[in-house]
């Protein structure tokens, strides 16, 4: 697909008016990649990058940032040109532009960004081994019960990073990110169906990608 510098675009699409890339960040692993990254982005995006101690860390948040752009300039903005502002929990936004919703996320060398008219949340992460720690914090009974009915390894972790993706672009959404109560989903035949009440409601989209999951999470217009 086309490419914007420094990062590959993988997919791209738009529903109910939010717009969604993922991008995959190798090509910043090029000498001197980076450094030219990080000249075309906001102080912001910057200093995050280099609070990472990691080249793979470092290459993340600047890749974030790369999408972010890309999706900006369509609109006619730029990411060096904006001002960060956040929320109680640390959810950003764009202080001159708080009606224009943005969500970012990374995992393994993937990074994807949704952008929209209503708050929104995108996460993405690559496959996750379903050890019982994890399973406990994030499965009720019922999504217990649906894993353990899975007999082969690869796609009870896919169902396991399919609902997690789901509940983390759900908390982005909302703003309250880790801290709220994560509640429970239903997937059948790739439809998300909530098992107790949202508030506040929201829909959502899944995708996969080749080893990893995603989910966006739109909350209902005019019932936020």
């Amino acid at each position: 697909m086309t490419e914007s510098v420094g990062i590959e675009i993988l997919r791209h699409f738009v529903l109910d008016g939010c717009e969604v890339k993922v991008a995959d960040v190798t090509p910043l692993a090029a000498p001197g990649a980076l450094d030219d990254a990080l000249r075309r982005l906001s102080r912001h995006r910057r200093d995050k990058t280099l609070r990472y101690r990691f080249e793979r860390g470092k290459m993340l948040s600047a890749g974030a940032g790369l999408l972010l752009d890309n999706m900006l300039r369509s609109r006619g903005l730029r990411e060096r040109e904006m001002c960060y502002v956040e929320g109680e929990h640390g959810k950003p936004a764009f202080e001159q532009y708080p009606e224009l919703h943005f969500s970012l996320s990374h995992s393994g060398t993937l990074v994807a960004c949704a952008m929209g008219n209503v708050p929104l949340g995108v996460d993405v992460q690559t496959i996750v081994t379903a050890r019982e720690s994890l399973i406990d914090y994030v499965m009720n009974d019922t999504e217990k019960a649906k894993l353990h009915s899975l007999n082969d390894l690869a796609e009870r972790n896919a169902y396991f990073t399919q609902l997690w993706t789901l509940k983390e672009s759900y908390g982005k959404a909302t703003g309250t990110g880790l801290s709220h109560s994560f509640p429970s989903f239903e997937v059948v035949n790739g439809e998300v169906t909530a098992l107790s009440p949202l508030t506040p409601p929201a829909h959502f989209f899944i995708f996969a990608l080749d080893g990893a999951q995603g989910a966006v999470a739109m909350l209902d217009e005019k019932k936020y």
